[in-house]
């Protein structure tokens, strides 16, 4: 999949997640960072968007951080990135991952799965959530530590991209009822091929957006829900998620970094869910939540 990005960049001396943060909320960030090399030098501050950015939002909401702060930001940059071909960079960057009990692999690697590992083999064709991401990671673990052994066992993966977290449930669980739903026809149509080749064509694939398609309103409630989004998203439809869990279920929620942790929490803890594990994966974080 070729895709047009974004990237708004800028130096700071300090308190970088304040301009960050500032700088999201007016655009909407797909992903955002802040980094320096040494502990002299200053902060870099970087957001990719899947849109043109409004430079004058941008400009306002620096200009709110740096009144905020009283610290100057420098070096605004707002560029178009080329587009990129997504198949070829997962392939580029996915060797294969030992997570948990399994062995993540791409379908081109030909060396045996290790003796004790169980295998997933992946091609995430032009569908994101090929497992090389740290919430993919997150989401694995916590899988393994939290789904419950349990007769009749439902679970949903809400925007499963490759099918990978589906799968890994699958694996663990291959007499659960299992749905993965995604709202992009081509994610869907990967996880489905993915689950056919890995020997879990049980999982039931479709079309959704959310939790609204008649595939996950059918199956609920969930024992467990998992959905590596983004913050934003998980937000929005943590009304759905709340009411397509089951009493005992859990939802595993990732696709945020640490920054963003305390909103994701606090929107579901409005709704009498409570925080029961989390792990933290270079920066992104992995949420574990169940009924209070």
């Amino acid at each position: 999949m070729m895709t047009d990005l974004w990237q708004i960049s800028l130096t700071v001396t300090d308190q970088a997640d304040v301009f960050s943060e500032m700088i999201d909320a007016a655009v909407d960030a797909e992903t955002l960072s802040t980094h320096r090399d040494h502990d002299d030098e200053p902060w870099q501050v970087m957001l990719i968007t899947t849109h043109a950015p409004d430079k004058a939002a941008v400009a306002r909401a620096i200009g709110e951080a740096e009144r905020i702060t009283g610290l100057a930001a420098s070096g605004l940059s707002v560029v178009g990135l080329p587009p990129t071909d997504w198949l070829a960079e997962n392939r580029k960057s996915f060797p294969p991952l030992d997570i948990a009990s399994f062995w993540i692999y791409g379908n081109y690697v030909t060396d045996p799965v290790p003796d004790g590992k169980i295998g997933l083999k992946i091609d995430a064709g032009e569908a994101f959530g090929s497992g090389t991401h740290a919430t993919t990671h997150g989401c694995v673990a916590m899988l393994e530590r939290h789904c419950p052994a349990i007769e009749g066992l439902t679970i949903a993966d809400i925007g499963c991209g490759s099918g990978i977290l589906a799968m890994a449930a699958a694996k663990l669980h291959p007499q659960a009822v299992i749905i993965a739903v995604d709202n992009d026809p081509i994610a869907v149509e990967v996880a489905a091929q993915n689950c056919a080749d890995n020997d879990v064509g049980f999982i039931k694939t479709g079309l959704s957006d959310g939790y609204k398609a008649e595939l996950v309103q059918s199956h609920a409630p969930y024992d467990v829900i998992l959905a590596n989004i983004l913050p934003n998203p998980l937000i929005e439809m943590s009304e759905d998620a709340v009411a397509a869990l089951a009493a005992d279920g859990v939802i595993i929620l990732s696709g945020l970094m640490t920054m963003h942790r305390d909103k994701v929490v606090t929107a579901h803890e409005s709704l009498g869910l409570r925080l029961i594990d989390h792990m933290v994966v270079n920066d992104w974080v992995t949420l574990v939540m169940g009924r209070a």
